[in-house]
């Protein structure tokens, strides 16, 4: 007697007509996103977006890390240590990428143009506020807090926009854009002393110097014009609608604007799991980051549309989505967050103190053109260790790891340095140490938990960042203030420099040991389960 068919009878009937429904749902949902989504131009005007960016780079980063040189010592006079003083410009800095994931939710309810021209006015307003405050919190709360937050809402948009425009050629466009970074670091460096010695060294003229250097990112940010779907891709979708829902009469008005929602929805930067990411993601990873459709179809051939929320629940869910679980227990993913507060609190004191640590002999325009070749050597390092970690027989982690070791020992070289050439080698391992950690830390980050998770993922490093950067200066200057000397300063900050590329020289091990680890608890799970039934 032959087998009969495990479907055949009523119920197995249902379950096959139930299959067919469902994957004619899915695969409707998946041409709805081919057609609504907005392509990258990878070109034409996206060239003018590559930059506004960098000039907003340029004016961002130039700022942060030349001010130091120029306004610690009248603030160390005007508080009364060291370390009170650097606290002004650890609070800009950590400020600017703490205010990462709330700029990223701000993004992603309002858009890239608006939050860019609102940070550039805060920080504007900032300075201007300081130049009038002579009190320490005063100075500390808009020099510092309002000015670092106001940046980060300069900074971030400046970053996601290029992933709007550009996906062929988005390393190319991200690499020109960060490139702003290191030129800023050497325009700002010389011309910062040309303009505090013109108002003979007066800090409130110079300060609203700097006002007027944070007012150019709205200038730059009206350029970052949205990328919307046309009129022609919503009617397409629309009639795509009617087709699924059987239905045969032209899209109705109400119809057309629930589908501009719709793609409006599929095409916000949030909805991108690789808007953080520099280069080009490899096609099987985009594929799975892009499984959760906007547009959802039933099995009974009705279409479900995005429910328009309030700005206010908008701004909440994207807030909540960054603290993802999964990323917060992982014990791969915090160990290479943990490192970042180390790494970014010893890279930042040369910034800030190299110039005092330098002997009298050597004069000031020469102090300043050491900031001026960090900056130089920061572009160069940037093109190299992108160019490094693309070699088949290297990883950016690999590379990160020498470069961010090879600059802390730069670090906690340079009390021993005596010759004003020392100095000028100093800046070159240190350079790359400072390249490679910016320019590698979001590829490092795809290949440890992948581009889908991304967004979270970049938004938790920078808070991690935030706090290193708050503390790192402030430290620095206590240590100078207790042993009178900056050799001690450059000794831990180096040591921790080094420390921080330690710790994540086995981070792939602990990816497998974790990975294993729930495998073997999934298994058991599995197990209890069938002994269980």
């Amino acid at each position: 007697m032959s087998k009969q068919p495990i479907h055949d009878g009523p119920i197995g009937q249902e379950k096959k007509e139930l299959s067919i429904a469902v994957t004619a749902a899915e695969d409707f949902e998946e041409k709805v996103e081919e057609v609504g989504k907005v392509t990258p131009p990878d070109g034409g005007y996206g060239w003018v977006v590559v930059a506004a960016s960098f000039l907003v780079n340029m004016a961002v980063d130039g700022v942060i890390y030349t001010v130091a040189s120029i306004l610690k010592k009248p603030w160390a006079l005007r508080f009364g240590s060291e370390a009170m003083a650097s606290l002004v410009i650890s609070l800009l800095t950590g400020c600017y990428y703490i205010s990462g994931p709330i700029v990223a939710a701000f993004v992603n309810v309002f858009g890239i143009r608006p939050v860019a021209i609102a940070g550039s006015i805060i920080s504007t307003t900032a300075f201007i506020l300081s130049s009038r405050f002579e009190g320490q919190i005063a100075t500390y709360l808009s020099f510092g807090v309002l000015a670092g937050l106001g940046f980060g809402a300069m900074y971030l948009p400046s970053i996601v926009v290029l992933s709007t425009y550009f996906a062929k050629r988005r390393s190319v466009a991200t690499g020109i854009a960060v490139c702003g970074s290191g030129i800023g670091t050497v325009v700002f460096s010389q011309l910062n002393e040309i303009v505090f010695t013109y108002f003979n060294q007066n800090v409130t003229m110079f300060i609203l110097y700097i006002a007027a250097i944070a007012s150019t990112g709205a200038i730059f940010s009206l350029f970052f014009a949205p990328l919307k779907a046309s009129d022609q891709q919503v009617k397409k979708v629309a009639k795509m609608v009617r087709a699924y829902e059987g239905k045969t009469e032209e899209p109705t008005e109400r119809l057309l604007e629930n589908v501009r929602n719709d793609l409006d929805e599929l095409n916000r930067p949030g909805h991108q799991s690789d808007a953080f990411y520099v280069g080009n993601p490899p096609a099987e990873t985009l594929e799975k980051a892009e499984a959760a459709h906007v547009v959802h179809a039933t099995e009974n051939h009705t279409v479900v549309h995005v429910v328009k929320k309030s700005k206010f629940t908008q701004f909440k869910e994207s807030l909540c989505s960054v603290l993802d679980k999964d990323l917060l227990l992982s014990p791969s993913f915090m160990t290479l967050a943990i490192s970042g507060i180390f790494t970014v609190m010893s890279f930042l004191v040369p910034f800030v103190f190299i110039k005092d640590v330098m002997p009298d002999t050597i004069d000031n325009d020469r102090k300043s053109r050491i900031i001026t070749l960090i900056g130089i050597f920061n572009i160069a390092f940037r093109i190299l260790c992108g160019a490094a970690s693309d070699h088949p027989k290297m990883s950016p982690l690999q590379v990160s790891n020498f470069a961010t070791i090879l600059g802390g020992v730069a670090v906690a070289c340079v009390p021993f340095c005596t010759e004003y050439w020392h100095y000028v080698v100093f800046t070159i391992p240190f350079s790359a140490g400072v390249a490679c950690f910016a320019a590698l830390r979001s590829v490092i980050c795809v290949e440890l938990i992948g581009v889908e998770k991304l967004s979270n993922a970049f938004g938790i490093l920078m808070v991690f960042m935030g706090i290193g950067a708050v503390a790192g200066a402030p430290f620095a200057g206590m240590l100078k203030d207790l042993t009178g000397s900056f050799d001690v300063p450059f000794y831990v900050m180096g040591g921790v420099f080094i420390f921080s590329g330690v710790m994540t020289l086995r981070l792939f091990d602990i990816k497998a040991w974790e990975e294993k680890r729930k495998a073997d608890r999934l298994g058991t799970e599995m197990r209890v389960l069938s002994q269980k039934s």
